[in-house]
């Protein structure tokens, strides 16, 4: 009994621990972010430590900041919140997220903490979730299919995981990673942060649905993986005309396969 219960709470402590989220905040400003893993979450990280360095580290202000020194200031203006307590920052910042197709966001996760980690001989940060540098995407695809968002890594756990809670959105903007230019002006006139960010860390996955090298078969089966994140966050029109360009494309494959001479 004392065992079963002793597992209880560790269980319900590390619930408790996946359903927070970091929040970046600017005091002056009132504006606070809640990175996205996969979502240009870096480049806008750095934005937050490049603007609030001036505060914290005044005497590299202007400055090229060390991957030591991003952390020290990042670890300043970040706090790890719960529901009730990102509803109660939510009173006094105007906070927002980026989101990203399901689909390209995961390829991106993919070509960044598979192929690249692999071809630079990375150590393989996913390797407990049985997955390997040498895996294509369609078994990189079928394996994290597998995996629930309570035990996802938070760089392929569904977004909105992190800014919706039982229907309801827990920030006052909500920008499109495929949109960002546009979405980050009405951002940047809404809190005043003074400039968009020029350009952001991306791993070549872009929008292009139809030149991810997936089957049919795995292309349903992602789709139905992140299908709350696909009709929250407004990207079922773009995933139901992909899928029915696949089902085209492997319809045209398998007619002329039949059409083929038997040798």
């Amino acid at each position: 009994m004392m065992i079963s219960k002793y597992i209880s709470r560790k269980a319900n402590q590390w619930q408790n621990l996946r359903n927070r989220r970091w929040v970046l905040i600017i005091e002056d400003l009132r504006v606070g972010y809640i990175p996205i893993y996969k979502v240009a979450s870096t480049s806008l990280r750095n934005l937050f430590c490049r603007r609030q360095a001036k505060h914290i580290l005044p005497d590299r202000a202007g400055k090229k900041l060390s991957v030591a020194e991003k952390r020290q200031v990042e670890n300043c203006i970040r706090k790890s919140v719960s529901v009730r307590q990102t509803r109660r920052l939510r009173r006094r910042y105007f906070l927002f997220a980026f989101v990203r197709n399901p689909v390209t966001r995961l390829y991106s996760c993919y070509l960044d903490k598979v192929v690249r980690a692999g071809r630079h001989g990375k150590q393989n940060a996913m390797q407990h979730y049985g997955i390997r540098h040498d895996m294509d995407f369609e078994s990189f695809v079928k394996h994290i299919a597998r995996i629930p968002d309570a035990d996802s890594d938070r760089h392929f756990r569904s977004q909105h995981f992190q800014i919706y809670h039982h229907g309801r959105c827990l920030v006052d903007f909500v920008g499109n990673f495929e949109n960002m230019g546009a979405h980050w002006q009405i951002l940047s006139e809404k809190t005043g942060l003074e400039k968009p960010p020029g350009s952001y860390r991306h791993t070549g996955a872009g929008n292009r649905l139809k030149k991810l090298p997936l089957s049919l078969e795995a292309a349903e089966l992602i789709s139905r993986r992140y299908s709350k994140d696909i009709d929250i966050l407004g990207y079922r029109q773009e995933i139901d005309q992909w899928l029915s360009w696949k089902a085209k494309q492997a319809s045209e494959e398998n007619e002329i396969d039949k059409a083929e001479p038997m040798h």
